[in-house]
């Protein structure tokens, strides 16, 4: 049996949506919440490694090269800010991470679920590309 490309998108959407509930409803830092978090990652990364796509000859932008110290530096200041905490479910008051200070937005309801709706399309994006 052919499935259509437009059923085929539209149930993959049907399956992020139910995903992103059901995740949506775990407690942050809990067990749940980690498998929840493990079980798309290891779906995007066994994706992305499966395809590899020529690498063209071509020098890098200038653009990718800012883009990238910005996400360095975010992701050291997360990290400092992860290290400083009294322990990994508590924040430090003095610097908090990126997690704690959307806290008010994800801690539960529609936001939470619309963030992990945002998350796992971000990821697929990324390893789509």
């Amino acid at each position: 049996m052919v499935v259509r490309p437009a059923v085929r998108s539209g149930l993959a959407v049907g399956a992020v949506a139910l995903y992103a509930g059901v995740a949506s409803l775990s407690r942050p830092f809990s067990g749940a919440a980690v498998v929840a978090v493990a079980v798309p990652v290891a779906v995007v990364l066994a994706r992305s490694r499966r395809r590899r796509p020529a690498v063209p000859n071509v020098p890098l932008r200038r653009t990718a090269v800012a883009w990238g110290a910005v996400l360095g530096l975010a992701t050291v200041v997360e990290l400092v800010a992860f290290v400083r905490q009294p322990a990994y479910d508590v924040a430090s008051p003095a610097l908090p991470t990126l997690s704690v200070l959307l806290d008010p937005l994800t801690s539960a309801g529609p936001t939470r679920f619309l963030a992990w709706c945002g998350w796992l399309w971000a990821g697929w994006e990324l390893a789509r590309r």
